[in-house]
């Protein structure tokens, strides 16, 4: 069954559970590495933007074809924006703002609602990368205060699917 973005939720790692100091990853992580991390949840987040890989298609015309020769460059894992409904009081919203006043690497982790069983997990991405921001778009009268995050991505994304609960 095809499913919607709605209940999805985003996380950022950190040194402790609820803690605002993210873990700082310099190289790329295993799907056991990322799960033995403790995570907090960046609340309010109205946009994860687009992940995964996006692999150049280089190209190269030798004067003995006829036919434009091709093959695969380099993957980008990403950029994608985090967009929040700013709350100057959220752990995981203050990880962000911390993260990106540096250079490091950090990991996150995007979870689906979408769990086979109560006490299941949900379909699970894990991504590592520098954090830039915040940018604050601004609005009208009627807009939210909204934060931005932009991630740039320098590990091919994993992908878990969902899984039942223990034990079924």
């Amino acid at each position: 069954m095809a499913r919607t973005n709605k209940g999805r939720k985003f996380f950022i790692a950190v040194e402790t559970e609820g803690g605002t100091k993210p873990v700082r990853k310099p190289t790329d992580l295993s799907q056991e590495e990322y799960e033995a991390l403790a995570w907090t949840e960046v609340k309010h987040v109205g946009n994860i933007g687009q992940t995964g890989d996006d692999t150049n298609v280089v190209n190269y015309d030798e004067l003995a074809t006829e036919v434009t020769q091709k093959n695969k460059g380099i993957t980008n894992a990403g950029d994608p924006t985090i967009e929040c409904a700013r709350t100057s009081s959220d752990p995981g919203q203050q990880a962000m703002r911390a993260a990106a006043k540096t250079g490091a690497y950090y990991a996150f982790k995007a979870v689906d609602k979408d769990a086979p069983e109560a006490g299941g997990t949900g379909s699970t991405y894990y991504n590592r990368g520098l954090v830039t921001g915040p940018m604050r778009p601004n609005g009208g009268n009627e807009d939210f205060i909204l934060e931005q995050f932009k991630l740039g991505l320098v590990q091919s994304e994993i992908v878990v699917d969902p899984k039942p609960a223990s034990g079924s």
